[in-house]
Order: C-alpha cells, then structure tokens, then sequence
C-alpha cells in the first residue's frame, strides 16, 4: 500500500499525506491495475529482447467458432439430461 501511495503523489505531484486525505479506493484500485500492466508491459518487453515470446495466435474462423459454440450446446445437452 506504501508503494500505491507513493506511485499516486509521484503521478498528481502531491505529498503522500495528501493523498491519503484525498484519494479513494478507486484511485488505489486503478493507480494499482495501472502498474501491474506496465510490469506486464515491461516483462513481456524484455521477453521479446530475448526470442521468448511466441507467435499471436491466429484468431479462429468464423466455421471454427459456430464448431466450438455447436460442440458447448452439445456438452450442455448432454449435461442436463
């Protein structure tokens, strides 16, 4: 939570106190979400420097859904008899 608080009155250029005072749990939540990505960001980043990270993956057809959405109406059928 330091660390929020911190991150909060670096970005609003205001005293951790103040924030403190100020901010409300949504701030926290988004100031929170917001470094988590950027850590996403930079790691996967630093994957790619390295040749780890994979290929995209392809999106599917629309056949391949409407074969996957038939074969989930089918499990469920099955399921509730």
């Amino acid at each position: 939570m330091i660390l929020t608080l911190d991150n909060l009155a670096h970005r609003y250029s205001l005293l951790p106190s103040e924030v403190l005072d100020r901010a409300s749990t949504f701030d926290m939540f988004v100031i929170d979400v917001s470094a988590k990505y950027q850590a996403h960001q930079m790691d996967e980043e630093q994957r790619r420097h390295r040749g780890q990270v994979a290929a995209p993956k392809r999106m599917p057809t629309q056949e391949e859904m409407l074969d996957m959405m038939e074969r989930v109406r089918n499990d469920k059928s099955r399921n509730t008899n």
